[in-house]
């Protein structure tokens, strides 16, 4: 059975009605999507009439409607090491629903190119999973006993409790192989077993569909803050996801995150990954750094003071000009993006640059004295402005996670760029800066414009491909060399954009990105 951190995969691909239970064996990282191609055929002919269905909400306790299960699955292996296979997160699935014997013989029979779909309705939940055509299945099950009269029957209760905190042990369930849909069905009533055949239809017009709702999630986990979670979309690179506030239960947050992301300047070229928030902390930052720098300079000779009073005038007046919001990116290979959000972008690029001058002339005059690294500053280009920063003889003074950013003469580069529509200040780091921070200046320059994202808490970007990210996710000996090899990485696709906002009832997700390629069969 899968381990903990598989679980979360399987109650997506299944159903809501399947989101928790004990730790497993590992599944391995193949994932399976054979099956038969072309529509379902009919198993049997038709036979006595089904019970009148349950009326279904669009708002039931929980439901899952997966359309591909096995695209969705390839979508996530593409990226992930030890991705469940499809046949994995079947005999977990199956194991909510029935012993792992006869779990163990049915897993092999699931297929995923046709709809898994789910629902707790009336008391009961019900599950619907797409077959091999055979005689394996009816094989499986035509040693239990009979219930009705369209060939269900009752089985013995489940491996695993898919609700244990309801303080109820899990009961037997109804099982049906539907000749029709060519569906393996699962219920407590035959009712629910004829509800099954509705499941498309009602909520089967997006590819993906999920809801849980407070009480149904209580019975898997108590401590559940939120009155429902809902997703919906084509797939995993188009999905809207909602976490809805519960009555008195403020939604949970993080005191490092406000709303006022710099999102436009995440949607440029060769951004391979990147991300943007704004700090609420910034401005008690600021005040303790402009204070540490004076009591800095009141310690100094009278000589230094009156050398670094002007600087740290300077500073803090660049300093002060950092509205909090904040972006980190890397992309092109060896270069670090970093965007300051800026109320007035202009004249935070004007107190930065006299900040950054006054620092090089001062750095001029104290190689006089001391053995201190010779810097330049000067302008580098015209629309957009550039200037440069480069300070030589440093590589021995940079950590090993930073000297990949360093030039081939070991020199720090440092390109500065400002936008307004963009919202503030743009710096590249890396070999090559000034080509790097142009094209992202003209590229922010006709985004969306920073004050359209004010309401964002968080922005991510991903243009590096699967295979980049599987290599870089497959051997994280240590933080340092997870960070050298996301500053190697490349954009090679189109970008994939997420947006976390923050509604007055609740958290609203929305994830962007190229389709997938279809897994091959």
């Amino acid at each position: 059975m899968p381990g903990p951190r598989h679980v979360a995969l399987a109650a997506a691909l299944v159903t809501a009605t399947a989101l928790a239970a004990p730790g497993c064996k590992k599944a391995p990282a193949r994932v399976t999507t054979s099956s038969t191609p072309g529509p379902p055929r009919a198993r049997t002919p038709a036979g006595p009439p089904l019970p009148a269905p349950h009326q279904l909400s669009q708002m039931p306790d929980a439901g899952a409607f997966i359309a591909r299960p096995a695209e969705i699955l390839a979508g996530i292996d593409a990226y992930v090491p030890e991705t469940p296979s499809l046949a994995a997160v079947a005999e977990f699935t199956l194991r909510t629903q029935v012993p792992v014997e006869l779990a163990d013989k049915l897993a092999p029979q699931v297929v995923g190119d046709r709809p898994w779909a789910g629902v707790a309705v009336a008391g009961e939940d019900i599950i619907a999973l797409p077959v091999r055509p055979g005689s394996a299945v009816a094989d499986a099950l035509k040693n239990f006993p009979a219930s009705g009269d369209f060939g269900a029957v009752e089985l013995p209760a489940p491996t695993i409790d898919s609700t244990p905190h309801d303080q109820k042990p899990p009961g037997p369930r109804l099982a049906w192989l539907d000749g029709q849909t060519n569906n393996l069905v699962f219920a407590d009533t035959l009712q629910g077993l004829a509800t099954s055949r509705e499941l498309p239809s009602t909520y089967g017009s997006r590819p993906v569909w999920f809801t849980l709702g407070d009480t149904r999630a209580r019975a898997v986990s108590p401590e559940f803050p939120y009155a429902r979670v809902a997703a919906a979309g084509q797939g995993l690179h188009s999905l809207d996801i909602h976490v809805l506030e519960a009555p008195g239960k403020p939604l949970p947050s993080s005191p490092d995150l406000g709303a006022g992301a710099l999102t436009g300047m995440l949607k440029v070229p060769e951004l391979a990954v990147g991300v943007s928030t704004r700090w609420p902390g910034h401005k008690k930052a600021v005040a303790e750094a402009i204070k540490q720098m004076n009591a800095g300079v009141d310690r100094a000779g009278f000589a230094a003071k009156l050398m670094l009073d002007p600087l740290v005038d300077q500073a803090a007046r660049a300093l002060r000009r950092w509205n909090g919001r904040v972006l980190l990116g890397s992309g092109p290979a060896q270069h670090l993006r970093i965007g300051l959000g800026a109320d007035d972008p202009a004249a935070g690029f004007r107190d930065l640059v006299g900040c950054l001058r006054t620092l090089v002339d001062n750095l001029s005059l104290a190689r006089m004295f001391a053995d201190v690294p010779g810097a330049s500053f000067k302008k580098a280009g015209d629309n957009p402005t550039v200037y440069l920063l480069t300070v030589d003889g440093v590589a021995r003074h940079v950590p090993s996670v930073g000297k990949s950013l360093l030039d081939d003469k070991g020199r720090l580069r440092v390109a500065l760029a400002a936008n307004e529509r963009a919202g503030g200040l743009l710096v590249v780091i890396g070999p090559e800066p000034i080509p790097v921070v142009q094209r992202w200046a003209k590229a922010a320059a006709e985004g969306e414009p920073a004050k359209e994202s004010t309401g964002d808490i968080l922005a991510a970007v991903l243009g590096a491909g699967p295979e980049q990210l599987r290599t870089l996710l497959a051997n994280p000996t240590s933080q340092s060399a997870l960070v050298t090899s996301a500053l190697k990485l490349e954009a090679d696709r189109p970008p994939t954009l997420m947006v976390l906002q923050r509604k007055p009832d609740r958290y609203f997700a929305a994830v962007r990105g190229p389709e997938p390629e279809s897994p091959r069969k």
